[in-house]
C-alpha cells in the first residue's frame, strides 16, 4: 500500500503546488476588480483572504508530501476543509443565475474533486506516520509492560 502512495506522491504534489500556483493570478483578478478596496475590511476582502489561505495550504501539502514529512496528513486535511468551506460559501453567497452558476460549477468541477483528492491524500499519508506507532514499545503501567502488570495481578 504504501509504495503505491509513494508513486502516486509526486503527481500529486505538481498538481497541488500547480493548483496554489494558479491561486495567485486568481487572487490578483479579485484584488483588481475590488478597485484598491483590497485592504478594507468587507466581505469581499474576506474571500481575497480565503483564497490566499487556500494557496498557502495547497503550496505547503505540495511540499511536504514531495518530502513525504508526517505533517502532510493533517495539512491536507486542513486544506479539504477549507476548500469545502470556500465551495460552501461561494455558492450560498452567489446572487442568482449566472454567478451562481459559476459558483456551482467552480464547486463541482475544481474545489470539491481537490478536496476529495487532499482527504484521500491525508488518510494515504498517515502510513508514514504508523509504522512508527508500531515500533512504539507497550505502554507501562507503573514502570511494568501490560504483562508483567497482568502476572503480577493473577
Amino acid at each position: 500500500m504504501i509504495a503505491s502512495m509513494d508513486q502516486r506522491s509526486p503527481p500529486l504534489a505538481r498538481l497541488f503546488a500547480v493548483c496554489g500556483v494558479l491561486l495567485v493570478p486568481w487572487i490578483g483578478l479579485l484584488i483588481y476588480q475590488l478597485h484598491g478596496q483590497a485592504g478594507k475590511r468587507s466581505f469581499e476582502s474576506s474571500w481575497i483572504g480565503l483564497d490566499i489561505l487556500e494557496a498557502v495550504c495547497l503550496l505547503t501539502v505540495a511540499l511536504l508530501l514531495s518530502r513525504r514529512h508526517r505533517a502532510t496528513s493533517p495539512v491536507a486535511a486542513a486544506a479539504a476543509a477549507i476548500l469545502c468551506m470556500d465551495a460552501w460559501f461561494d455558492t450560498m453567497s452567489a446572487v442568482p443565475q449566472l454567478p451562481y452558476a459559476e459558483s456551482l460549477a467552480m464547486a463541482c468541477f475544481a474545489e470539491l474533486p481537490l478536496a476529495a483528492l487532499l482527504t484521500w491524500t491525508a488518510w494515504r499519508a498517515l502510513e508514514w506516520a504508523a509504522p512508527h506507532a508500531a515500533q512504539a514499545p507497550p505502554s507501562s503501567i507503573g514502570g511494568h509492560t501490560p504483562e508483567q502488570s497482568a502476572k503480577a495481578l493473577g
